[in-house]
């Protein structure tokens, strides 16, 4: 797969990334900008800084964008899973939106459920609840125990 010459579909994929927060923090700018260059193997062009600095999240459309990579291997598509991954973890937040964005690109990319294993917040939400429940209760009282009777104790 040769990136360089779909570097504009590329950068609007990992400013969706930077931008599924609602949030683009200096830090994730940083980090589309170096994996840019480092994937052209050049300075950005002007155009791309251009494209950086008037990205309009609003506009963007995942399916569309993640249609220039539809003919890419399995393997390849999986790649830009691990660079939106990248940028996701720039701002050294947990954050659901950007989750959701990686994931809403796996489907984008036709991958199966497999490929986001470890990129994505992995919550089992039944057990979660269930452990809650158990926590909030409380533990059971020890085994055995007797119950105490109330005892009356004069102090005078």
């Amino acid at each position: 797969m040769s990136l360089t010459d779909r570097i504009v579909p590329l950068c609007d994929l990992l400013l969706g990334a930077a931008y599924a927060d609602k949030q683009f923090k200096a830090r994730e700018r940083e980090e589309v900008r170096e994996m840019l260059a480092d994937l052209s193997g050049a300075k950005l062009t002007a155009d791309l800084e251009d494209q950086i600095a008037t990205f309009d999240p609003k506009a963007f459309d995942l399916k569309k964008t993640a249609g220039a990579f539809a003919s890419d291997t399995d393997d390849e598509r999986r790649r830009l899973l691990f660079l939106v991954a990248a940028v996701n973890d720039a701002d050294d937040e947990v954050d659901f939106a950007e989750d959701e964005y990686l994931r809403d690109l796996a489907n984008a990319l036709f991958l199966p459920a497999d490929a986001l294993k470890g990129l994505t917040i992995e919550m089992e939400v039944a057990q979660k609840r269930e452990t809650f429940q158990q926590i909030r209760k409380g533990p059971p009282p020890p085994p055995g125990a007797k119950k105490i009777e109330s005892v009356d104790v004069d102090l005078d």
